[in-house]
C-alpha cells in the first residue's frame, strides 16, 4: 500500500504537464492574482486560523468584513458572503431561508446539492422538466410557459431555483425571466456556479448578478481565479440577508480555510483591476479557437447548432467527433493520452472544453494541432451509430411521492437494481460530472431509469447515491403509498 496515495496521484498528475481545459479557472496558478501567487510560494505559512487581527468568518468585523464588502462593491450586490464549502453550501443556505411546507420550482437539471438542501429547508419541490436539444441530449433550461403554468396551478410557490448558465453554457435572457418572477412576487435563487465570469461582459444577457436576482451563488473557482471550493454568495434583496447569514453560520465550517478566503479576496482585487480585460481576452481566444475548429473536417461545434432562442457562453466549447466514429469518451481519452490535453467533460457525442482567464493562445493552438492530426488519422472511419441518449430523462415531469425531508427521515433498505423497480428512491442518484440527479429522493423508480443506471454502472461511471455493491437505497414499505404522501400536498 502506498504511504500517501492521494498525494502521490496529485504529484504524478502535475508531472504529466497536461494542458487543461477544465476547472479550476486559474489553471494551476496561471490565471491567479499575482499577489496571491507570490504569497503562496510559502503556502503552508498561509494556512492560519482566527488569530488576533485575522478576523472571524462567522462574525466578521475586520479584514474579512472589508474583503467581503469589496467583493460586494465589485459585483454591485447588497451583501456578499465568502463560501468555503463551495457553491453547495450557498445553495443550501439560500434554500434554508425559505418557509417550510411552501413550494419551490426546481428545474430538472438542478444540481444534487439542491435536492439535499431541500431536506434542510422543508420546502416542497416542484421538479419541472427542462427543454432538451433532441439530437445531442443537452439540457437547455425551463421555458416561461412551464413556469407560468406551475405558478397558475400552485398559488403557494415561494421561490424559483434557476440554473443559469448550465454546465454546458446555455441560458435564457435572465433579465426577462427575473422581471417575470418579480411581477409574480416569486423569489429568485440562481445557481450561477458556471457563470461568475459573465458579470464582466456585455455581449450576452446571461449574468444573473448583473440582472440582480434575489440570491446568486457563484463558483468563483470554476471560471475565475479562486482555489477549488471557494465560492461567493451575493444577496440583492435586503430582506434575505439576515436569513442567509444565519444559515451560513449553521452550515459552514467553524474552521474556515484562510487559503480559500485569501483566494476569494485575491479574486475581488484582480477582477476589480482587470476583470473586463481578462474576460474579453478569454472571450476573443474562444472565438478564435471556434473559427479554427470550424475548418476541421470530422468535427462539429454542436453548441452552435442549438436553437438560437437560447444564449450560449462561447467559452464553453462543445465539440463532437461523431463523424470520425469516435465517442466523446474516446476523444477525451485520446486527447489526454496522446496529446496531454484534458477536457472538462465528455459524453457519448461530445467533449466540453472550458476556456478561462488562465489560458494562453498556445493552449488553444495545441488543441487545433491535436485535432488536425486526429482528423487525418480517423478521417476514413465510419460515423458513430446513433444512440438513445439519456438526456430525455430530464424532459419529463417528476411527481414526488414524498418530499426530500420526508424521505430523509423515512426508514430505508438497500435493494439490487431490478428489485427497486416501482419503489420510492431513498436518496438522490447522480452521475458525476455534472451532478444532476437522475433520480430524485421521493421519486418512483421506473424501468427507463433502471436501464440507464445499469448502462452507467456497466461503463464504470461514478454514481453518487448507490451503495458500494451497486444497490439502491429505497424507502421501506410500511403502510400504503397514499399514507406516505400525506404532507406533500
Amino acid at each position: 500500500m502506498k504511504i500517501a496515495p492521494l498525494l502521490e496521484k496529485i504529484k504524478k498528475h502535475i508531472e504529466q504537464s497536461y494542458t487543461g481545459f477544465h476547472t479550476p479557472g486559474h489553471r494551476q496558478g496561471k490565471g491567479i492574482y499575482t499577489g496571491f501567487k507570490e504569497l503562496a510560494k510559502d503556502i503552508c505559512k498561509m494556512d492560519l486560523t482566527e488569530l488576533p487581527g485575522l478576523d472571524n468568518l462567522k462574525n466578521p468585523t475586520g479584514c474579512i468584513k472589508a474583503a467581503q464588502e469589496l467583493a460586494a462593491k465589485l459585483f454591485a450586490s447588497e451583501q456578499t458572503f465568502f463560501l468555503v464549502n463551495g457553491s453547495t453550501v450557498g445553495l443550501q443556505a439560500a434554500l434554508l431561508t425559505l418557509t417550510p411546507g411552501k413550494r419551490v420550482i426546481v428545474p430538472r437539471n438542478a444540481h444534487i446539492s439542491v435536492a439535499n438542501g431541500l431536506v434542510l429547508s422543508g420546502s416542497v419541490p416542484l421538479v419541472a422538466p427542462v427543454v432538451i436539444n433532441v439530437e445531442w441530449g443537452i439540457p437547455l433550461g425551463m421555458e416561461y410557459e412551464s413556469i407560468a403554468h406551475l405558478l397558475a396551478e400552485y398559488p403557494d410557490i415561494e421561490a424559483f431555483v434557476s440554473v443559469q448558465p448550465t454546465y454546458e453554457g446555455f441560458g435564457c435572457n435572465i433579465y426577462e425571466l427575473l422581471d417575470f418572477l418579480r411581477k409574480k412576487e416569486v423569489l429568485s435563487i440562481v445557481d450561477e456556479a458556471h457563470g461568475a465570469h459573465l458579470y464582466f461582459q456585455d455581449d450576452l444577457p446571461l449574468s444573473a448578478q448583473r440582472a440582480k436576482a434575489d440570491v446568486v451563488i457563484q463558483s468563483t473557482h470554476k471560471t475565475l481565479g479562486a482555489l477549488t471550493q471557494a465560492s461567493m454568495l451575493h444577496v440583492n434583496n435586503s430582506k434575505l440577508a439576515a436569513g442567509v447569514a444565519a444559515a451560513l453560520n449553521v452550515l459552514q465550517t467553524s474552521s474556515p480555510s484562510y487559503l480559500l478566503m485569501a483566494s476569494l479576496d485575491s479574486v475581488q482585487a484582480q477582477m476589480s483591476q482587470e476583470g473586463r480585460a481578462l474576460v474579453k481576452r478569454t472571450w476573443e481566444m474562444a472565438l478564435e479557437l471556434r473559427a479554427s475548429l470550424r475548418k476541421l473536417s470530422g468535427f462539429r461545434l454542436i453548441d452552435e447548432e442549438v436553437n438560437p432562442a437560447w444564449y450560449h457562453d462561447p467559452t464553453k466549447i462543445l465539440l463532437s467527433s461523431r463523424e470520425l466514429g469516435l465517442t466523446g469518451w474516446e476523444l477525451a481519452r485520446i486527447l489526454q493520452e496522446d496529446y496531454g490535453i484534458v477536457v472538462e467533460l465528455s459524453s457519448y457525442y461530445y467533449v466540453l472544453f472550458l476556456l478561462t482567464i488562465g489560458h494562453e493562445p498556445q493552449d488553444t493552438g495545441k488543441v487545433v494541432t491535436a485535432l488536425k492530426e486526429m482528423a487525418h488519422r480517423y478521417g476514413k472511419t465510419q460515423a458513430l451509430t446513433p444512440w438513445e441518449h439519456p438526456g430525455k430523462i430530464l424532459e419529463g415531469e417528476i411527481e414526488l411521492q414524498l418530499t426530500p425531508r420526508q424521505v430523509y427521515w423515512a426508514p430505508k433498505e438497500d435493494l439490487p437494481l431490478r428489485e427497486a423497480l416501482g419503489r420510492i428512491a431513498g436518496v438522490p442518484l447522480a452521475v458525476y460530472p455534472p451532478g444532476i440527479p437522475l433520480i430524485w429522493p421521493g421519486q418512483v423508480i421506473g424501468k427507463d431509469l433502471l436501464n440507464y443506471l445499469e448502462w452507467v454502472i456497466k461503463n464504470k461511471f461514478p454514481v453518487q447515491g448507490l451503495t458500494a455493491d451497486y444497490k439502491i437505497p429505497v424507502v421501506r414499505e410500511e403502510g400504503s403509498r397514499e399514507e406516505k404522501r400525506k404532507g406533500i400536498r
